[in-house]
């Protein structure tokens, strides 16, 4: 197991956001994480990224545990977290985040990253002019030329049309071939689902682990409660 999160809990201003928040992932493993919003998903993303500290709990990534994660420790260990926005240095070209990752971390596979998500045509483009689908796939992008053991994805279909989603679930799909254990937030549930080998639920305060996409959706609290009346059950 490449990160696991357990006894997760969070307050803001006084209000309990996470009571019991439990999250695993293996090598090679996609899980979504769902749930309403303002339900904790956010939050117990950034706590098992080290980018926000849990009230209590702990997180163990690369079997090392950390009762105060931190995220330029974890990423130094090889987590890669991609907040909901403002991962990219607006006034920044596309090519200098680039030679800034392969600075870092080494050379990747940029060309070949860069063809398979059509970025050429950006390199040269500032990430402020960049529209929201160009985003995500620059970000996306990184993490493959990056090739972390683990991937913290949050919200990433948000706003992008379901062709940009499809070239961003197959890009999960490729990390999680080459070994990297990712986790994908995210309402879109529909076009999340072929993507998914497992799914996290998270609500009321706590996590419920409900097996593969198929098993998810043939539950019946969460298709009740979370996908609807008129979810495809399918």
């Amino acid at each position: 197991m490449i990160l696991w999160a357990d006894s997760i809990s969070r307050s803001f201003s006084g209000r309990r956001v996470l009571s019991s928040g439990r999250l695993t992932v293996s090598a090679g493993e996609i899980v979504g994480v769902v749930g309403r919003v303002g339900s904790g998903k956010s939050t117990l993303l950034k706590i098992s990224a080290g980018a926000l500290q849990p009230d209590s709990g702990w997180v163990q990534f690369c079997g090392q545990r950390h009762y105060r994660p931190r995220l330029s420790s974890l990423a130094a260990r090889g987590m890669f977290y991609l907040a909901e926005s403002n991962n990219l240095v607006p006034a920044m070209t596309v090519r200098r985040h680039f030679d800034l990752i392969e600075n870092r971390f080494g050379p990747g596979d940029c060309e070949e990253v860069l063809s398979r998500l059509s970025l050429v045509a950006l390199l040269d483009a500032t990430a402020e002019s960049l529209s929201a689908g160009e985003v995500r796939r620059v970000e996306i992008a990184l993490a493959l030329v990056r090739r972390p053991l683990c991937l913290l994805a949050d919200e990433p279909f948000r706003s992008v049309d379901p062709k940009v989603c499809q070239l961003l679930g197959e890009s999960f799909r490729m990390l999680a071939h080459q070994g990297c254990a990712v986790v994908i937030t995210g309402h879109e549930v529909n076009l999340l689902r072929p993507f998914l080998d497992s799914v996290t639920w998270v609500t009321s305060g706590t996590t419920y682990s409900l097996g593969s996409a198929d098993a998810a959706w043939a539950h019946d609290a969460f298709a009740r409660e979370y996908l609807g009346p008129n979810a495809n059950r399918r």
